[in-house]
């Protein structure tokens, strides 16, 4: 495949329909399974939780191993392997009823996160497609924005009629029915690779060092920023209906305020993939923190039951949508297109584990305090060092 011809769509089109559906099943699904599970198993909402968050934990250690095979050219393998064991894994949590089972079933989810979810696909757009890249990049992200769209109705829907085994027996069928085939036949197979070097061939160049972003302060500085927006997109989330309750929202105006935040990350994805030629990568960056922080600054000056908490929700939405663009195409510029899959891991292992724990610790400082104030004004202060630091890495990063 050519990383300078046409875009090739066969791929790029796969791959939005397997992280649509990776995300609707292995992510957002979760939600859903929580109230009939409890129900059914009488394991509380904490234990069930738990076992999530220690699938983001295990899908971070899992990140930088799977980088390095996608680097290598097994993007193919890894995310096949990835799906089909999703489906299995899937199979059986929908027949136990063992808490210690559920839990490894979830350790094991967290492998396959990190082989089928964003940092995977775009290492694989990465290393065939090239420059070309950055437009798949961007298509991926708008197709499955929409996982939720998609899967949260669908997904109801078949645990009325079905149960939540039922329901999870068809989410193993679509991860290997959908999935498992798009990665087998539309991802490119591993280069062949000689056995035995002829004179006649050129000495291979030295294998590469992702390990070299490690001494650079500019690539910690990047890692900062992704870690403290990765605990303001995960943790505000859970406890975003309560934040507006608590502010004097009605539930209607805070779900409707909600519901803005998937268009406003999807609407803002689009508006940076195909608006770079009027920005820069960087200057997109700094906008996407800059978004953020003013999101906190405005929150607390809406009064209760005024219609501009849409825009509060719109300006949230917007960063997040902005920042996987930033995430995903940022680092060739700033740390090089070498490595590109195992350098992406390295930047999504701390973030994972801090996303993982940031639901637990907004509610824990919410029990404290009392009050979602103290969450909000740690938010804006994470978000403004997020700006800090990621301004003081376009001034540290070396040009590739």
């Amino acid at each position: 495949m050519s990383p300078s011809g046409p875009m090739p769509w066969r791929v790029v089109l796969a791959l939005s329909i397997t992280h649509l559906v990776s995300y609707g099943t292995l992510f957002y699904a979760f939600a859903l399974l929580i109230e009939p599970m409890e129900r059914d198993l009488g394991w509380s909402k904490t234990a069930l939780t738990a076992a999530f968050s220690l699938a983001l934990v295990s899908s971070a250690f899992f990140a930088v191993p799977v980088g390095r095979l996608i680097d290598r050219g097994y993007g193919r393998a890894v995310m096949t392997g990835g799906s089909v064991l999703a489906a299995l894994l899937l199979v059986l949590w929908a027949l136990t009823d063992q808490y210690l089972v559920f839990v490894l079933i979830w350790l094991g989810i967290g492998a396959t996160m990190s082989a089928v979810f964003y940092e995977a696909g775009f290492a694989v757009l990465a290393l065939n497609l090239g420059l070309l890249a950055r437009r798949g990049i961007t298509i991926i992200t708008l197709v499955a924005g929409f996982a939720s769209t998609v899967f949260i109705p669908l997904l109801h829907m078949l645990i009325d009629v079905y149960g939540w085994r039922g329901t999870l027996l068809a989410m193993a069928a679509v991860n290997l029915g959908i999935c498992a085939v798009l990665h087998a036949s539309c991802i490119p197979a591993a280069p062949d690779r000689p056995r035995h070097r002829t004179e006649s061939q050129p000495i291979p160049a030295p294998a590469s060092n992702p390990r070299r972003v490690l001494r650079e302060p500019a690539f910690w500085l990047f890692v900062t920023t992704n870690v403290l927006q990765g605990m303001i997109s995960t943790g505000i989330p859970v406890h975003l209906i309560p934040i507006f309750l608590e502010r004097g929202f009605s539930l209607d105006a805070a779900v409707a305020a909600y519901a803005v935040i998937g268009p406003a990350q999807v609407a803002a994805r689009f508006v940076t993939g195909f608006g770079e030629r009027a920005m820069s990568l960087k200057g997109i960056g700094v906008m996407t923190m800059a978004l953020s922080a003013l999101a906190f600054v405005v929150l607390p000056f809406i009064p209760a039951g005024s219609w501009l908490i849409i825009g509060f929700a719109a300006l949230y939405g917007a960063a997040n949508g902005m920042l996987t663009i930033v995430k995903a195409l940022l680092p060739p510029e700033l740390f090089g297109r070498e490595d590109y899959g195992a350098i992406q891991g390295m930047i999504a292992m701390p973030v994972r584990i801090a996303m993982a724990g940031a639901p637990f610790a907004f509610g824990a400082l919410w029990a404290w305090r009392g009050s979602y104030d103290a969450v909000l004004g740690l938010c804006l202060r994470m978000s403004v060092c997020a700006l800090l630091a990621f301004m003081l890495n376009l001034r540290l990063a070396k040009e590739p």
